[in-house]
């Protein structure tokens, strides 16, 4: 199956307006649509990402009786959080026949318009979802009929963010995960760690063909491993999101301008180039663990030994 774009980072909350003010305020997106229909279960907000051309974060809410959205919140206790990366396929009904044979059954969205499904390896369990969309269909989260143009600028300082760099999946066997993507969607391994690099982790990185947004993959090291704990509570989901801040001093003031703590602060010098990287907490984003980072050159925070991945 080929992925030729990812159209959005959609994430689920109980309450829309607080989230989407969150991300307006703090996160610095800008709102360019938004829609409430209740006959597909949906509400929704539409922002842009600064940077993040082609790709957008979308906030969905339930709506109407029966929403599988409420459902979703209910079977992982109210709790808000990162619900489905949205992307485009050249042809869906293709890309069903594909993820049948590989033992995965996928789910039709509403009138037939997207597939939803994990693409993780079936047999290591649920993985991060997708929802898929063929060429023809602008639309996988109910925004269709009911959608509104809005702009709401940004007031106050925000984190500044350019880019949204990638998504993290935890895994207990990075290279698996890796050559199953690669097999799957013709994801690109672009950097990894040597094994030894970090005492409790291993990773690398995959580009998605036909996408900025690239595609990390993290798995457990030592005996107390934070992956390993993650593993135990939530399976192969997504870990956390990253973006790119222009300004390292400017992102952290918008950070104590809105009561929101960071964590794990990081820093270094790669070929006399600085970089930083920081994370804050799902409970200060709506449900999603988010790392920051800044590089004072293009590659130096993401260098390491280029190792040919196994299926080469």
């Amino acid at each position: 199956m080929q992925i030729y774009r990812i159209d959005h980072v959609a994430q689920v909350t109980g309450d829309l307006d607080a989230q989407v003010a969150l991300l307006e305020g703090l996160f610095g997106f800008r709102r360019v649509r938004s829609w409430d229909n209740p006959a597909e279960g949906a509400r929704g907000t539409r922002l842009e990402i600064p940077g993040s051309h082609g790709q957008a974060w979308e906030v969905v809410a339930p709506a109407g009786k029966g929403s599988a959205l409420q459902t979703f919140l209910d079977d992982h206790g109210g709790r808000p959080g990162l619900h489905h990366v949205g992307a485009e396929v050249p042809d869906l009904e293709a890309v069903r026949a594909e993820l049948e044979v590989r033992g995965i059954k996928p789910t039709d969205g509403a009138r037939g318009r997207w597939l939803e499904a994990s693409l993780s390896p079936p047999e290591h369990g649920p993985g991060v979802l997708f929802r898929l969309r063929g060429p023809g269909n602008l639309d996988m989260c109910g925004d269709s009929s009911d959608s509104v143009e809005e702009s709401s600028p940004a007031s106050g300082p925000s984190l500044g963010i350019v880019a949204l760099d990638h998504i993290c999946q935890a895994f207990p066997d990075r290279d698996l995960l890796a050559g199953w993507y690669h097999g799957l969607a013709g994801f690109t391994q672009v950097w990894r760690t040597p094994d030894d690099e970090h005492p409790d982790m291993a990773d690398l990185v995959l580009n998605i063909p036909g996408s900025t947004i690239c595609w990390e993959v993290i798995m457990p090291r030592g005996e107390d491993s934070f992956i390993e704990r993650f593993w135990d509570r939530n399976g192969a989901a997504a870990h956390h999101v990253t973006f790119e801040v222009d300004d390292w001093d400017k992102a952290l003031a918008a950070c104590e301008h809105h009561d929101t703590p960071t964590f794990d602060d990081e820093e270094g010098v790669t070929d006399g180039a600085a970089w930083k990287h920081t994370f804050i907490h799902p409970k200060h984003t709506g449900g999603v663990l988010v790392q920051l980072f800044w590089e004072e050159r293009p590659g130096v925070w993401v260098r390491s030994d280029k190792v040919p991945p196994p299926w080469t």
